[in-house]
């Protein structure tokens, strides 16, 4: 519930970048410039053809140059595309031409601000734009096939959704075997992402993949999630799907109470960097029907830390591999439209709100924590009336809907996203789950 308090008050804007000097009685405002270097480089010989350059920051586009037509070596060899300055700041876009590509940069004075553009066939890499030294340094290792990349794969997530590596395009991820039915190392592991969810930026995708397909159908998967309010992606398939899923980290499909306890990392460009094994040390802190579902196993190893890794070393690795640190998740753009009923048949658009910072709640009946949480959005809305707040029930029969409406008295919007087509819109692996707009239409944050 954090993100809506800094609608509240109306932030003050701030200059940066700015130096006064008193010139014969006048100041000069001057802008305070940083040095920075793009690169290239390929995992073969390459080429990229006459492009300009600009760099995005919350003010906008900036142009800081262009470069003719060039070829680009393999890596670990570079070549430089351009050296230019750029106002001191932190930027979030690369823009080459007509390609715009996602990048976190900070601009310093009297610092190079070095940035790798990864290229095949003759485009940079959507997810191929490395910012900063040790980033520049990771590129080189992954162009130059110093690391294994995840294989392609294609499953399906708890809603039935496709999942392959498009999904984690972007994403730096941690992978995880289990399945609901386990009772020794699969709880711990739940618990761990429970942890580790409350402490990531949302853009870390966690992922639990089952190893027991034939039990773990995408409707076991998302009311095993309802119930813990786990918010996050559980990933199934057909038996061969998940035996090609998980053969690159030699991981076996369960047979009974066993299979293998792995915890994969793979960075935000698709490549394998290292893994976990063993059991999970959940620091004694485990929700009450995490612990019922051990067996006397499984308690053992809960009481005895189990490996003795937990949630801090996880983020210490993150944080070396893929320079993440814990903190509150950055805006995702333009929140997609949608059209939906409410519980009395009338239609809402997203849209109709523009101007108002809006709450948006998915929620459903079966989901325990929603239900919990439910009475806490209630009280927001009441305190705030400028605050709009939908209330989006996932794909639940409208009789369930109204009768959860009516025994939490809720009075706020309810909205019936009976085929789940919003809930796929916006990419929920979760309940519940809540995203802010911004009046301008805007996601500030979920």
């Amino acid at each position: 519930m954090k993100g809506w308090t800094r609608w509240f008050p109306i932030a003050a804007w701030v200059f940066a970048s700015i130096a006064a000097v008193f010139v014969g009685g006048r100041f000069l405002l001057t802008p305070v410039e940083g040095e920075v270097l793009v690169m290239a480089s390929a995992r073969q010989p390459d080429h990229l053809g006459a492009s300009t350059l600009e760099l995005h920051s919350a003010t906008g586009w900036t142009k800081i140059g262009g470069f003719s037509g060039l070829p680009v070596p393999a890596a670990p060899q570079t070549v430089t595309l351009l050296e230019s300055h750029a106002a001191v700041g932190s930027y979030d876009g690369l823009r080459l031409g007509n390609l715009v590509l996602s990048i976190q940069v900070g601009v310093r004075q009297n610092a190079l601000a070095s940035i790798l553009v990864g290229v095949a066939y003759g485009t940079p890499l959507r997810h191929g734009v490395y910012a900063g030294s040790e980033g520049v340094s990771l590129g080189l290792n992954e162009l130059s096939g110093q690391l294994k990349s995840m294989p392609q794969f294609s499953v399906i997530d708890q809603f039935g959704r496709p999942f392959t590596n498009q999904e984690i395009a972007g994403h730096a991820v941690l992978l995880a075997a289990f399945h609901t039915n386990c009772r020794t190392t699969c709880p711990l592991y739940t618990g761990l992402f429970l942890q580790l969810r409350k402490q990531l930026p949302a853009e870390v995708m966690l992922v639990e993949a089952t190893t027991a397909p034939d039990e773990d159908t995408p409707a076991v998967l998302r009311d095993y999630a309802g119930k813990l309010g786990a918010s996050w992606t559980f990933v199934t398939g057909s038996r061969q799907a998940m035996e090609a899923f998980w053969a690159p980290f030699t991981v076996q499909l369960s047979t009974g109470e066993f299979h293998s306890s792995t915890l994969v990392f793979v960075d935000s460009h698709g490549y394998i960097r290292t893994y976990y094994l063993g059991i999970p040390d959940v620091a004694g802190q485990l929700p009450t029907e995490l612990v019922q579902q051990l067996n006397p196993d499984g308690l053992s190893e809960y009481r005895s830390h189990g490996n003795g890794w937990g949630a801090p070393q996880v983020l210490d690795t993150l944080q070396t591999i893929d320079a993440l640190a814990p903190r509150s998740s950055g805006g995702e753009g333009l929140a997609q439209e949608f059209a939906m009923g409410m519980l009395d048949g009338r239609q809402v658009r997203l849209s109709q709100f523009r101007g108002q910072p809006v709450l948006i709640n998915f929620w459903a009946t079966y989901c325990v924590p929603c239900r919990v949480e439910m009475p806490l959005i209630e009280r927001t809305a009441a305190q705030h009336p400028e605050l709009v707040v939908l209330l989006v029930d996932e794909r639940d029969s409208t009789e369930a809907a109204r009768t959860f409406v009516s025994d939490l008295h809720i009075g706020s919007t309810v909205l019936l996203d009976t085929d789940g087509k919003a809930g796929d819109l916006y990419r929920i692996a979760g309940l519940p789950t809540t995203v802010y707009v911004r009046p301008d239409g805007t996601i500030e944050g979920r």
